[in-house]
């Protein structure tokens, strides 16, 4: 009898919001990671591989985790990365977006001027570009679509599983993104649900 693996996707712990370097773990970052340990080795969840992407926040999430499945006496798969499981590069896709944003709705100048500070600024200016992203309808050049970013992490399920195809249980430690296009595609949402 053929059993099915298990695949874990599991997001970073908190990013270093703006701090000089966002890609790395903040101390409660840290500390959300240790926990996930903690909790996956208390209920005894053995880990026969792990990947990772790239992201420096994904890969100390991972070695955490891992750490903790050290300490506890377990064995330790290596961990595997690929770029195919980071995060989409906000930054570049927001300001991609922003004056036609601020062409539309001057305000958008005032909460992108305070999107760091103030919660509701930065939602609006982040869910703005981010809708305006995911509908395909404002794509440019040299800009990752929503389309090849949902393609991409598909693939990288589909890889991963394909080298783990029986009775294993994968975990994968990525970000919201990855995990966001890996259910879009799994549940057959639509772009806008997936998003949100």
């Amino acid at each position: 009898m053929n059993i099915m693996s298990m695949l874990y996707m599991f997001r970073h712990g908190q990013a270093s919001f703006g701090q000089d370097n966002y890609d790395n773990l903040s101390t409660l970052g840290f500390e959300q990671a240790r926990i996930l340990g903690e909790h996956l080795t208390g209920i005894g969840l053995k880990i026969d591989a792990a990947y990772s992407g790239t992201m420096h926040r994904q890969e100390e999430t991972a070695r955490q985790v891992l750490k903790c499945y050290q300490d506890k006496g377990y064995c330790v798969p290596e961990l595997v990365q690929t770029n195919t499981l980071n995060e989409y590069d906000f930054s570049t896709i927001i300001s991609s977006q922003i004056p036609e944003m601020m062409k539309q709705d001057p305000m958008i100048k005032h909460h992108l001027e305070n999107m760091i500070t103030d919660k509701e600024s930065f939602r609006k200016v982040f869910e703005g570009a981010m809708l305006r992203w995911v509908s395909g309808s404002y794509d440019m050049p040299g800009i990752l679509t929503w389309k090849d970013f949902i393609d991409q992490a598909k693939q990288a399920v589909i890889d991963i599983m394909k080298r783990h195809s029986s009775g294993k249980t994968v975990a994968v430690f990525t970000s919201g993104g990855p995990i966001c296009a890996a259910i879009k595609w799994v549940l057959g949402l639509s772009d806008d649900h997936a998003i949100r």
